[in-house]
């Protein structure tokens, strides 16, 4: 049961919110951008719970990219391309 509980759940929601954030990205939706950077806000709290700080990085480092994709994604569509 540890396997679903070691951190309270969050590893796997963040796995599952990640997956849905995905989906709405390949469906073009803005929406998915959301879900990512979510998704990896979560696996940054495991992260530092887990003591995995070169995870942390590579989790900082998908949120900004996240953030920056979802700005660009939106301004595309606003200028109707």
């Amino acid at each position: 049961m540890e396997l679903f509980t070691a951190y309270y759940g969050l590893d796997w929601a963040s796995a599952i919110v990640g997956l849905i954030g995905l989906y709405f990205v390949t469906e073009e939706n803005l929406f998915g951008f959301v879900l990512t950077a979510l998704s990896v806000s979560l696996a940054a709290v495991v992260a530092i719970m887990a003591g995995q700080y070169g995870f942390l990085l590579a989790n900082a480092a998908t949120f900004v990219l996240a953030v920056r994709g979802y700005y660009k994604w939106r301004k595309r569509k606003m200028n109707g391309a």
